[in-house]
């Protein structure tokens, strides 16, 4: 285990954890410095800081082969060459303030566009390459928040209408996309408690739905029928959720701990506890050997992960 320092401390609820080792923190709070740092774990040395002035952040992730990073701002995505120290603005997606999702294999990459509320799937090629796979778009719905199962098939993401939709009532649902971009079931919400932070379970047959409690919700990705419970000790609430390759799921709390989980039987399996402060974020990289957790005062913890 080791804990890395941001030269920022700030909350780090952005976090990527890489092939061969590398994790990438920033953060998406309001007024807080949004640069994005690269460390080697093993040495907890700063590799790059890519600097976001005045601007906000919005998600951060590596290419499979860890050459890559993606950097969502509210001017754009950025690929970032961490071999060559190379910086590419994306022209299809200046100033769309972008919220996007990387597949865990790699090869999707699903982005809304929250100035015209239009969502994208790309398939993600040799040196970062984009090429476009489907696109849809709503003319009242506000897109956010989007999630990809592990090879990218199945896309999730929140639909809100909260300034009036049909009828000119506000609605909330987590809405699916199957792999050609065709509405595939919905979950209802409640627009007054509003969600993000999902994940597909590793088998991509269930979504994992924080609520801004102890307590993460489990659907069915097909159906969006409910399908369970994963209940933490406590008042401490959830505030991150990854998801291992061979299945388990780890929830970072507001009391400094994680939890593995196995989601199948909803059952705890180890709680870690470094005493590092409040987390707010957790990953793990594609193979599962490596994870991380951010904490809101600007410290990565990584350890090693053995299951």
């Amino acid at each position: 285990m080791r804990i890395i320092q941001s030269e920022k401390p700030r909350p780090l609820d952005l976090l990527a954890v890489g092939p061969g080792g590398l994790v990438a923190a920033s953060t998406f709070v309001f007024d807080a410095p949004g640069d994005v740092e690269v460390w080697d774990a093993g040495t907890g040395t700063r590799q790059c800081i890519h600097h976001i002035p005045d601007r906000e952040t919005e998600c951060i992730a590596f290419t499979s082969d860890g050459r890559f990073l993606f950097v969502g701002a509210t001017a754009g995505i950025t690929v970032i060459d961490l071999h060559s120290g190379g910086k590419t603005a994306v022209s299809r997606f200046a100033g769309s303030s972008p919220d996007f999702v990387l597949s865990a294999g790699g090869t999707r990459l699903v982005v809304v566009n929250q100035n015209n509320n239009n969502v994208e799937c790309f398939a993600i090629g040799a040196g970062a390459h984009f090429s476009l796979v489907w696109s849809g778009q709503s003319d009242w719905r506000e897109h956010y928040a989007p999630a990809l199962n592990r090879d990218g098939t199945r896309a999730a993401l929140v639909a809100d209408t909260v300034y009036g939709g049909p009828g000119g009532r506000p609605s909330q649902h987590i809405q699916f996309y199957d792999a050609q971009g065709k509405f595939s079931g919905v979950i209802p919400l409640d627009p007054a408690d509003p969600k993000a932070g999902f994940v597909f379970t590793a088998d991509g047959m269930k979504l994992l739905v924080p609520t801004g409690s102890r307590t993460v919700q489990m659907f069915d990705a097909t159906t969006g029928a409910a399908a369970g419970e994963l209940v933490h000790p406590g008042r401490p609430y959830v505030t991150c959720i990854a998801v291992h390759p061979r299945g388990i799921v780890a929830c970072a709390r507001t009391n400094g701990t994680v939890t593995f989980w196995d989601a199948e039987k909803r059952e705890p399996l180890r709680t870690f506890d470094w005493k590092a402060g409040k987390l707010v974020s957790v990953a793990f990289a594609p193979d599962g050997t490596l994870a991380a957790a951010g904490t809101e005062d600007g410290k990565v913890v990584v350890w090693d992960v053995d299951v």
